[in-house]
């Protein structure tokens, strides 16, 4: 029997502060109608309704304790293999299991890997797996394995390559990729994207099944290929 929602809300996304794309995890930040009851705050497995489009997200109703001390309710969500502006359009969150309670982490690296967990703990709900790859990666652990073959990355090359590992129907620009994994904004630099590519690339070159695990999209930036 398929899971039913708890709770729905419904609203316009709006700015935020943009913290989420600098750690590599963009949220849509959800501005409901005045007046909306808001379900008690902590972090659900949520389903999104995007015009006409569904996807699998984690939502965190509550204030940021690990970003600012400002005590405002928000509701913020990322969106499981989605990439793309949501500014000013209208979004639809069906809320299920509460997954945990808010939480305060001493940095961002702290909450970017629960934030990892929170989405596998998605995919596990939601009975939706990543698909088959010769490449395994644990980001709790920090692994990195072709077959039984562990590969010696680098902290940004591994968070790059988890980035698009874990997110393998969405294809990153450079842009993007540079924000999430250096964490701060681009403004025009985006060299180092192609050199720890280049150096990834230059790890899987020895295993046959590490060819192609990098897609390069042209005129926009890469892809997940496994």
């Amino acid at each position: 029997m398929d899971p039913k929602p708890t709770f729905s809300l419904t609203g316009v996304v709006v700015h935020g502060r943009g913290i989420g794309k600098l750690v590599g995890m963009p949220t849509a930040n959800l501005a409901p109608a005045p007046g909306t009851l808001l379900p008690p705050v902590g972090v659900y497995l949520t389903r999104v309704l995007l015009e006409d489009r569904e996807y699998l997200g984690v939502t965190n109703v509550g204030a940021r304790p690990t970003i600012d001390r400002d005590p405002e309710v928000t509701v913020e969500t990322h969106l499981l293999n989605f990439s793309g502006d949501l500014y000013g359009r209208e979004m639809e969150i069906f809320l299920f299991n509460r997954l945990r309670s808010p939480l305060r982490f001493p940095d961002f690296s702290q909450l970017l890997d629960q934030i990892r967990r929170d989405c596998d703990a998605a995919r596990a709900f939601f009975g939706v797996s990543l698909p088959r790859s010769p490449l395994f990666m644990d980001a709790q652990r920090h692994l990195a394995k072709l077959g039984e073959t562990e590969l010696p990355l680098s902290p940004k090359e591994f968070d790059l390559l988890y980035l698009l590992y874990s997110n393998p129907d969405t294809a990153f620009t450079q842009v993007q990729l540079y924000e999430a994994v250096w964490h701060q904004p681009a403004n025009g630099f985006c060299h180092p994207v192609e050199n720890t590519v280049f150096q990834i690339r230059k790890r899987l070159q020895p295993y046959p099944e590490g060819k192609g695990l990098i897609r390069t999209i042209p005129r926009y930036g890469y892809k997940y290929g496994g």
